[in-house]
């Protein structure tokens, strides 16, 4: 009967130290995941402020729909970039 009881302190003390590592691990995670989503705010800013600033130099020598043109392929590419890495490290 004292092995048992050994044998479930044991148990407990394991899940415990356990349970410690894992709960540091989730907060390290949802540190990560928040500022990976930080970084995407602030990459998706930075593209769309630089495609509306290439618009409005290309404006000036074409029309506004070609400018708009010009820039919706150019934005179409860089998405194209983006899936093609993104499926390169997911594989």
């Amino acid at each position: 009967m004292e092995s048992l009881a050994r044998l479930f302190v044991a148990a407990t003390d394991l899940f415990e130290a356990e349970g410690l590592v894992l709960k540091r691990q989730f907060v390290r995670l949802f540190i990560a995941a928040c500022l990976g989503l930080i970084i995407l705010a602030l990459v998706v800013t930075g593209l769309g402020f630089l495609l509306f600033s290439l618009f409005r130099v290309l404006a000036g020598p074409l029309t506004p729909t070609g400018a708009a043109s010009v820039m919706g392929v150019a934005a179409l590419l860089l998405a194209w970039g983006a899936i093609f890495c993104a499926r390169r490290v997911l594989r």
